[in-house]
C-alpha cells in the first residue's frame, strides 16, 4: 500500500525533526530534486549545505554538511498544509553554529511533492540573515 501525500508528509518531518536520517530517507523517491535555497555569491553562499542536488545520496550528504557546522537545538512542524501530491511545511528551529557558538532563530518552509508514498521534489525557503549572522559570529 502505498502511503498519501499527508502520511509521506507526516513522516518526513517526523524524521527531519527528530534527526532520524536513516527514516528520512525512506521518504525520497531515488530521483528527487532537492533544491535548498538559491546560493548567492557573496551573500549566503556562507552555508555550504545549500543548492541544487539529485538523489538521495545527495540530500543525505548536504544534510551532513548542516550538521558538521550546526548543532540543532529545537526543530518543530508549526503547520502542514496538503493538496493532491504537495505539501507544504511551516517548521521553527532554534540552533547554534558550532564554530562561533551564536544561536539563531529561523523559520523555514518546505514544499514538497509527492508521488508513490515518496518525495520526488522538495524546495525549501527562508530568510537565512539569522543564520548567516551567526555563522559570522555575530548575535542577533
Amino acid at each position: 500500500m502505498t502511503r498519501t501525500t499527508r502520511e509521506t508528509a507526516t513522516g518526513w518531518f517526523s524524521a527531519l525533526t527528530s534527526g532520524d536520517a536513516d527514516r528520512a530517507r525512506e521518504y525520497l523517491a531515488d530521483d528527487v530534486e532537492w533544491v535548498n535555497y538559491t546560493p548567492v555569491p557573496g551573500y549566503n553562499d556562507r552555508m555550504p549545505w545549500i543548492g541544487t542536488y539529485h538523489g538521495p545520496a545527495q540530500v543525505l550528504d548536504s544534510l551532513k554538511v548542516f550538521l558538521a557546522m550546526v548543532e540543532v537545538g529545537t526543530e518543530e512542524l508549526v503547520d502542514l498544509v496538503v493538496e493532491g501530491d504537495l505539501a507544504i511545511g511551516i517548521l521553527y528551529e532554534k540552533s547554534v553554529v558550532k564554530e562561533t557558538g551564536q544561536s539563531f532563530e529561523v523559520e523555514f518552509v518546505q514544499r514538497l511533492r509527492v508521488r508513490d508514498g515518496r518525495i520526488v521534489d522538495w524546495k525549501s525557503y527562508t530568510d537565512p540573515s539569522s543564520i548567516l549572522r551567526a555563522i559570522d559570529g555575530r548575535a542577533a
